[in-house]
């Protein structure tokens, strides 16, 4: 029996389908997790490896989405956030508000600029040590958004299939694990979720 001849165009397409057949198979057979992250806590949805429905699996940001993301103000505080009755999240937050919608980037160290109000100090360790916890990052806890920060928050960029510009803004904040605390018990959870 013979074969029909395949033009060019179709060689191509099944080539990259292949391509991407075999990276879907080398990117799951390379995963990973941390015993810490499967004993995620009952008050929160559980933490999952699989691609968030929400989100593109591939992104490729406009000139205009990178303005945005680098143009919101600096974490210069650190709040916990409430999930439910009983748990909530410390993470970055804006000084005096309630509100997350901040950044923290390359070269706060801590502060970004000549301000000098607010602690950005503790919005960028509370980061590390949820990335040291959830994500075993093994990041020096400092206080400085230096280059192993930045390659950090990019690896969970890559992981939730969000755009990988390593700037810690509200998309990055939505998509990625947190470890929760408990103001009634004063007690850490033993895994990490993604209740936002």
């Amino acid at each position: 029996m013979r074969l029909p001849k395949l033009s060019g165009k179709t060689l191509a397409v099944l080539a990259a389908v292949g391509a991407v057949a075999v990276g879907g198979v080398a990117a799951n057979a390379s995963k990973h997790d941390s015993p810490a992250a499967s004993a995620a806590p009952t008050p929160a949805k559980p933490q999952t490896d699989q691609p968030r429905t929400d989100q593109p699996v591939s992104h490729v940001a406009t000139a205009a989405e990178l303005q945005a993301a680098a143009a919101l103000p600096q974490c210069r505080s650190a709040r916990l956030v409430p999930v439910n009755r009983s748990w909530g999240i410390p993470m970055p937050s804006l000084l005096g508000s309630t509100s997350t919608t901040c950044n923290l980037k390359y070269g706060d160290n801590p502060y970004r600029g000549s301000d000098r109000t607010g602690d950005p100090e503790t919005a960028i360790l509370v980061l590390q040590r949820n990335l040291n916890f959830c994500y075993g990052s093994k990041l020096s806890v400092d206080g400085i958004y230096g280059s192993k920060t930045r390659a950090a928050i990019k690896a969970v960029q890559s992981r939730h299939h969000l755009v990988v510009d390593g700037i810690y803004g509200p998309k990055t904040r939505s998509a990625m694990n947190w470890r929760l605390y408990s103001m009634a018990t004063r007690s850490w959870s033993r895994g990490c979720s993604s209740p936002l």
